[in-house]
């Protein structure tokens, strides 16, 4: 790739003119008159072979004086500057134009005028060589005086000649050693893992005496970049983060520098050039042709960012239905290389094939390792790409370059494979967002969290920096991963403590799961994606979310201490504990000060937890005994008031899990305790009794459920094992009571987590027979709720072309027009607006957080107006699926979208909707304000 162009490139080989003409490359001559050139090949008839030299020379015996090929002693970075050879490119850049029409010896003394060095000398002509833009030059078709300088670039141009022969020629006047050497190339027309072939994979390049050591350049490599790819056997399936846009270059070549192809170490050039002449790899062990074939295809980037290959070592990769890279990364420079891929899947006419985007993983698992992982449903093959750069160079040109190339063929189809998580933009793991915001990382440092226990992590940051951390808004979501991609609410807490600042998260199941931490300063307009890992969890139980209204951050708040409270029992914010009754006590400064707690979870109606929670006041001692139902998380709030109204002074999260210990048996040495007699039967005498069940068959017959719970833990401990029928049936009864009100609850607020968790709960507890009608129900909400996500993922699958294409339109079928029009309404947008079809393609043509798949992601149901919805509807009436599908296959998902909505938002209204006019202007609401 051409240092300095800012796209994806692609490099030409060398194909010499003389096969185009029938002739063989080993038998073209290259100014004759010159004579004393070397090269790997029969350059000249009269030219003799050099077995010291490993070449054919013109005069041997002069040949046998220079120094054989080995590996250099040195590494370009040790001998060269690019710093201190500015003056030297500088010249060579601006030789005039007037030396094209003199004799290369001309040239060649222009270009190494008072340097003393062979370095600079040598540096002098490759720059030169690499600022002639050949194939754009004015060349003349007829050809030049061979005694010209534009002799050899015409030469150039007609494929007569190449690069190599002009850097010999032009050494040689400048008295440097240089050999032309030939041999095979992985360049453009190379597809990875293919046997590389004689004449299609044919080069040539240079090897140049400097100060002892031999040298590579590849000034055609070094000279032209190309831009674009025409991929005839591959079809992009999944770019990343969606920064790159490899595949929508246009072929087009660009003329560049490339310092990867001056003086390059042989261990780099032998990953993409393979002399004929084994000697000439430089190497001290020589790889096969086998070996150059199969070896992983390492490009020009890896080499510059001075990574390490760990696996796989070969090009092709076969697998199963996963696979893994890892390559080793300098750790000085971690946090300063970017990396992101290309994914590419070998094009097919056997129908409709399943989407890969979201089946790559890339993440640094610590600061010295880079891990990708791979995987796909269906047995396929792919082309992987990874490419890279270092942020720190600042230079306007400089982009994503590639590091190395695979092959993947995926054996086996799998059903069971699941895409990963969406990537965020800024990837996976911590890294510079994070660490520019002011922390680091304390317990989780690549980009993965594996759970296999129940579910329950804590990702733990330092920090970095001197700012208020109370003050910074923080919060956490944590999304589902696999097909259906959605947010799980009130699954991350965080609190900051002790200078740290600490997230929770329950994940609801097994699976995978993104976590994405966000961050806004006092400055910041907006919060920060600031770091995001993929949890993959392995848990034998089921979690439910947090209790909601905590996710402000837990522990002190800005009024605890202007109220002058400290907390004597529990400073952290997150409480673990296995005893049934918590006690949490405050010390107030301030007598004056009235405190109060409220408590919630996903068990406690409102009523019941008044009844839960005892307050005692000694002094200025206020202490809580807060009693636990049974195992799950709970959310408590302290309040506040100096005279003024409630203030929140306290926020705490409790993960309750009710002890199953066994008591310890006594130690062999203990004395023995005396028998106790065992008790005596108080069925017949205990009065409580007979209150207890009363109590509980009254609140069975009200449907009290926080009566029941409070008589059943009664009767409980009473521990009499003749109510055990009375308990048993009174727990059945809770159990209806609970699964009635959850899914009831669920139905009517329409969420589709709280609706699987209440139909799992009633399946779990085997009361579906006593809720018949609350679980079709129910389970009716919850297939349309489903329906509405699966219209919105059909919306959000639609891929950028398809998009592009609908944009495309300047007059667009009235059909299209129309949908676009009611989509777009539901998104905010009036009829007197979207009539004029460019600002359709406008708000089409967004990006970002402005973009319609970013506006159809966040749309909340509830929040569309009846009438807008039904103007929608209108909007669409004239027209059917198919008259849509007959002129555009992407209009057609956001019809079916359009009308899915609207049936949903008028099924919710059923009630009113015959008294709703639709609505699809702006217009009418401000005429109605002005009367």
């Amino acid at each position: 790739m051409g240092c300095g162009s800012s796209k994806i490139t692609v490099r030409e080989h060398d194909i010499e003119g003389q096969k185009q003409n029938g002739e063989k490359p080993r038998e073209n001559k290259v100014a004759p008159e010159l004579g004393r050139l070397l090269s790997t090949y029969q350059l000249i008839p009269s030219f003799k072979e050099c077995a010291e030299l490993h070449c054919f020379a013109d005069d041997v015996e002069k040949a046998k004086l220079l120094p054989p090929p080995v590996p250099p002693t040195t590494k370009k970075h040790e001998i060269f500057d690019i710093n201190k050879y500015k003056k030297v490119d500088e010249r060579a850049v601006k030789a005039p134009s007037k030396l094209l029409k003199q004799p290369l010896s001309n040239l060649v003394e222009y270009l190494t005028e008072g340097l003393e060095d062979d370095l600079s000398k040598v540096r002098a002509i490759y720059r030169w060589v690499t600022c002639q833009p050949v194939d754009s030059m004015k060349i003349p078709n007829k050809e030049p005086s061979q005694s010209h300088t534009m002799f050899q670039l015409w030469r150039i141009k007609h494929r007569k000649g190449n690069y190599a022969q002009l850097i010999s020629l032009l050494c040689r006047f400048a008295q440097l050693p240089c050999i032309i050497i030939h041999g095979k190339l992985k360049g453009s027309t190379y597809e990875v893992g293919e046997k590389l072939d004689e004449e299609q994979h044919y080069g040539e390049w240079n090897a140049v005496l400097v100060d002892g050591n031999w040298r590579f350049i590849n000034a055609y490599w070094g000279t032209c970049a190309e831009g674009g790819t025409e991929e005839e056997m591959w079809e992009v399936v999944d770019k990343g983060d969606g920064e790159l846009k490899g595949d929508q270059q246009s072929r087009q070549l660009f003329y560049s520098c490339d310092e990867n192809y001056f003086l390059t170490d042989p261990d780099q050039m032998v990953s993409t050039h393979l002399p004929s002449q084994p000697s000439w790899q430089l190497l001290a062990n020589p790889v096969t042709e086998d070996d150059f074939t199969e070896n992983a295809f390492l490009k020009d980037r890896f080499f510059n960012m001075n990574l390490k290959l760990k696996k796989p070592k070969k090009c092709v990769v076969m697998c199963q239905s996963e696979t893994e890279l890892v390559f080793e990364i300098p750790k000085e420079r971690s946090l300063n290389l970017d990396f992101q891929h290309l994914l590419f899947r070998m094009k097919s006419t056997q129908g409709n094939l399943p989407r890969y985007d979201r089946y790559v993983f890339l993440q640094r698992t610590n600061d010295e390792t880079l891990q990708i992982r791979v995987r796909s449903p269906v047995a396929d093959t792919f082309r992987f790409e990874l490419v890279g750069k270092d942020v720190t160079v600042r230079d306007k040109t400089y982009d994503y370059d590639w590091i190395a190339i695979y092959k993947l063929v995926f054996g086996k189809d799998d059903d069971s494979i699941e895409p990963f998580p969406e990537c965020p933009i800024i990837g996976w793991g911590p890294g510079r967002a994070m660490m520019e915001f002011g922390l680091a990382p304390m317990s989780h440092f690549g980009g993965e969290i594996k759970n296999r226990d129940d579910g329950k992590i804590e990702v733990k940051f330092g920090t970095t920096s001197d700012k208020d951390w109370n003050k910074v808004k923080i919060h956490g979501e944590l999304v589902k991963g696999g097909g259906e991609s959605e947010p799980l609410p009130d699954h991350v807490i965080h609190r900051v403590e002790n200078g740290d600042v600490i997230f929770n998260v329950n994940t609801p199941k097994t699976g995978e799961y993104a976590l994405k931490l966000y961050a806004k300063g006092e400055r910041d307009k907006e919060a920060k994606n600031i770091c995001n890992y993929m949890i993959t969890s392995e848990q034998k139980g089921e979690n439910y979310a947090f209790p909601r209204g905590f996710q402000g951050g837990l522990g002190p708040k800005e009024a605890f201490n202007s109220l002058g409270l400290r907390a004597l029992s529990h400073q952290s914010g997150m409480i673990e504990t296995d005893e049934e009754v918590l006690e949490i006590s405050f010390e107030k400064t301030n007598e004056n000060i009235e405190l109060s707690l409220s408590l919630t979870g996903n068990t406690i109606r409102p009523e019941m937890a008044k009844r839960l929670i005892e307050e005692t006041v000694e002094g200025n001692i206020v202490t809580y005994k807060v009693r636990l139902p049974q195992t799950g998380n709970y959310g408590i709030k302290v309040m506040g008031n100096r005279g003024r109204g409630n203030e929140n002074v306290y926020d705490y999260v409790v993960q309750y899990k009710k002890s199953h210990k066994k008591k310890s048996k006594p130690s062999q040495n203990a004395a023995p305790e005396m028998p106790k007699p065992p008790p005596e039967p108080q069925v017949q005498r205990d009065p409580r009794l007979t209150e207890y069940i009363q109590t509980m068959k009254k609140a069975i017959q009200e449907q009290n459920e926080t009566d029941l719970e409070l008589a059943l833990d009664d009767l409980k401990n009473l521990g009499l094992p003749t109510v055990k029928d009375e308990i048993q049936y009174g727990e059945t009864e809770l159990d209806v009571m609970r699964c009635r009100r959850e899914l009831n609850e669920a139905t009517e607020l329409k969420d589709m987590d709280a609706l699987k968790s209440a139909l799992q709960l009633t399946k779990t507890k085997n009361v579906e027979n006593r809720l018949t009608e609350e679980v079709v129900r129910a389970k009716a909400m919850l297939d349309r709720l489903r329906n509405i996500a699966k219209l919105m993922h059909a919306v959000l699958g639609l891929d950028q072309k398809t998009i592009a294409e609908i944009r495309g339109y300047q007059h667009p079928p009235p059909a299209v027009h129309h949908v676009m029009m009611a989509s777009l309404l539901l998104l905010g947008h009036w009829e007197e607006e979207t009539e004029d079809w460019k600002n359709v393609q406008i708000a089409l043509g967004k990006l970002g957080k402005d973009s319609i798949k970013r506006k159809i992601q966040e749309l909340k149901v509830n929040d569309i107006p009846l009438d807008v919805a039904l103007g929608a509807r209108d909007l669409i009436r004239d027209f059917t699926l198919d008259q849509v599908r007959m002129v555009s296959a992407g209009g057609a998902t956001f019809y079916i979208w359009v009308r899915g909505l609207t049936e949903e938002i008028e099924k919710r209204n059923a009630e009113i909707v015959h008294t709703v006019r639709p609505r699809t202007s702006q217009r009418r609401k401000e005429k109605t304000s002005l009367g």
